[in-house]
């Protein structure tokens, strides 16, 4: 095919990981160079400014400490700041919207597999096991409800626990949890010389688990009520 019968485009093509890291570089030698008083902060011009106090942002600086380093005003960081932030605005678009809930969805499948194979180490104590199992859950419960936010999930809780029950089967029931919590529990005191730590420990997780339970519990008679109410309103 001819090159100039491809297809035209305005978009600029995406920064590669090395340019990224270039421009990174410069913006903190940048920084360096101003900082041991080699650079006149009013030299610098509005763009490197900007790149710099992104940096500074990063790394936790608050608007008059960035003023004080730049030698401008705090009216000044500000505008920069408004300036940062339309640059990396984002427009509304679905396309974007698929991508982080794909995104979300294999973050969080990856932080459960990095904590299980961690998990798994022989010389784990049975205590971080089952708290590695409820960190699994709350990543689980986090995931699903920020993809209820986005759309991807239904509000409903007697679908949501559907969802649950049939998509995550890695993540044992609440049920399983707490009787291996319960088994834990009767394991540390039949041994002598457990760690009263250790113990504690299990009691926090079993009375989160329990709460959690108890919760889902309120939630599901809460779904029937309102089912029930509604179905009233519309019979009237």
């Amino acid at each position: 095919m001819n090159p100039d019968n491809l297809p035209q485009t305005n978009e600029k093509p995406l920064p590669s990981d090395n340019t990224a890291r270039d421009t990174e570089e410069r913006t903190l030698s940048l920084l360096q160079k101003v900082q041991a008083g080699s650079v006149d902060p009013k030299c610098i011009r509005p763009a490197e400014r900007r790149l710099i106090i992104s940096y500074l942002i990063a790394d936790g600086y608050c608007t008059a400490d960035m003023a004080q380093i730049l030698k401008v005003s705090d009216r000044s960081i500000e505008r920069d700041k408004k300036a940062i932030r339309e640059t990396n605005a984002l427009a509304a678009s679905p396309e974007l919207v698929e991508q982080m809930a794909g995104r979300l969805v294999g973050e969080a499948n990856l932080s459960i597999q990095r904590i299980r194979k961690a998990a798994r180490d022989k010389n784990t104590p049975s205590a971080v096991k089952v708290d590695a199992e409820h960190r699994c859950y709350q990543i689980v419960s986090d995931m699903i409800g920020s993809l209820q936010r986005l759309g991807y999930l239904p509000i409903a809780t007697a679908r949501l626990q559907a969802d649950i029950t049939h998509n995550i089967g890695e993540i044992p029931a609440l049920t399983q949890m707490l009787a291996e919590v319960q088994r834990l529990k009767q394991i540390t005191g039949e041994t002598q010389g457990t760690d009263s730590e250790v113990i504690e420990q299990l009691n926090e997780i079993e009375d989160q688990l329990s709460k959690v339970k108890l919760l889902n519990q309120i939630e599901k008679i809460s779904n029937v009520v309102e089912s029930n109410e509604v179905q009233n309103e519309s019979d009237q």
